[in-house]
């Protein structure tokens, strides 16, 4: 059996809503509504979906940078979901996390020496000369040099700086790392060597990656195993290529959207309907169903489980491996080139 590093059992995070002069409580956001997962050690579990599906809200609740409003979270078989003071400190070291936004997350009044180090004075491994060499150490490991150390982060690229950020997120020799959409910030050319950078360091530092990103191809090149997020809930977790045989319509419409570098199969993506509902009051039943063109009654009634249709697909579907999608403008694309290539 594998060996599992995290796990979460039904977690959800709510966000309250409050209003009126007493700033009472008059809703709820459900960002992550009855999710559960693991994550099996030395793996990439990738995690895609339409902004403000949740992603990033459970990556963050993973890592207990957001407190869980139910459910729990556990780590190596430990449950991590009530830890505080120094446990909680103790864990940080193991589990670390790489932000979207590089110049957000890193300070700009202080050199990048300084930047990086931080976590090993704050957990006292390094100082001074020695926190200086492990640094310098980390930066050639993601491609930087020496002159680099003194610079602030206003004088590097979004490349660069999203390096640096890698580099921080090393710094303690983590077990788990959370990549929230990494490359979102930076070019073509320098998403391909960040990607292979961090290919890279999973291999060398034996790492586990949550891979959060809306870019299919990125998610189909970095990650193991693929879980498609719908409005706070895992519609679909598939252990294989999503982009071969997606079970859900939603992971389908997502597939079928993937730009494609050839004109003759463009226009075949599945345009879906209507707009995301409101994760402040979500749709009874399969929270899909409302822009779903194969959604019968039993869809707006009853809530699919997220049940297990072989191999370790779990699919959250009432008709999951019943429905006939045809193939989307990806999957002809690539049988045209695995028979030779595509001809005029």
């Amino acid at each position: 059996m594998a060996d599992v590093l995290v796990e979460a059992r039904h977690l959800k995070k709510y966000f309250p809503l409050t209003g009126g002069v007493f700033r009472k409580v008059i809703g709820k956001v459900h960002a992550v509504d009855d999710v559960s997962f693991k994550i099996y050690r030395g793996e990439t579990l990738g995690v895609v979906g339409e902004s403000g599906c949740g992603k990033t809200t459970l990556g963050r609740t993973i890592l207990r940078l957001l407190e869980p409003t139910a459910g729990q979270i556990f780590f190596e078989g430990r449950d991590i979901t009530h830890l505080r003071g120094k446990e909680l400190r103790e864990l940080r070291r193991e589990m670390q996390i790489v932000f979207q936004d590089p110049m957000a997350s890193l300070d700009p009044r202080i050199t990048i020496k300084n930047s990086v180090g931080e976590p090993l004075v704050v957990n006292g491994i390094a100082r001074g000369p020695k926190m200086r060499e492990m640094v310098l150490s980390l930066l050639q490991k993601v491609g930087l040099n020496e002159d680099h150390l003194n610079r602030f982060p206003h004088e590097f690229s979004g490349g660069q700086r999203q390096r640096i950020c890698i580099a921080r997120a090393l710094a303690l020799n983590p077990k788990f790392v959370v990549m929230d959409e990494p490359t979102s910030s930076t070019d073509v050319s320098v998403q391909a060597q960040t990607l292979n950078l961090m290919k890279d360091l999973q291999d060398e530092f034996k790492l586990t990656y949550m891979f959060i990103s809306h870019n299919l191809s990125v998610v189909k090149h970095m990650s193991d195993r693929v879980a498609v997020m719908y409005l706070g809930k895992i519609v679909e977790l598939n252990p294989g290529d999503i982009f071969e045989r997606p079970l859900h319509p939603y992971s389908f419409a997502l597939v079928s959207a993937v730009p494609v570098p050839d004109p003759r199969f463009a226009g075949r993506a599945q345009i879906l309907k209507g707009e995301v509902p409101s994760p402040i009051n979500p749709p009874k039943g399969c929270r899909f169903h409302p822009r779903c063109i194969y959604a019968q009654e039993i869809c707006s009634q009853e809530e699919p489980p997220l049940r297990d249709v072989g191999n370790g697909h779990l699919v959250a579907c009432h008709f999951a491996g019943e429905l006939d999608f045809g193939r989307s403008a990806q999957q002809e694309y690539a049988e045209a080139m695995e028979n030779g290539g595509v001809t005029a």
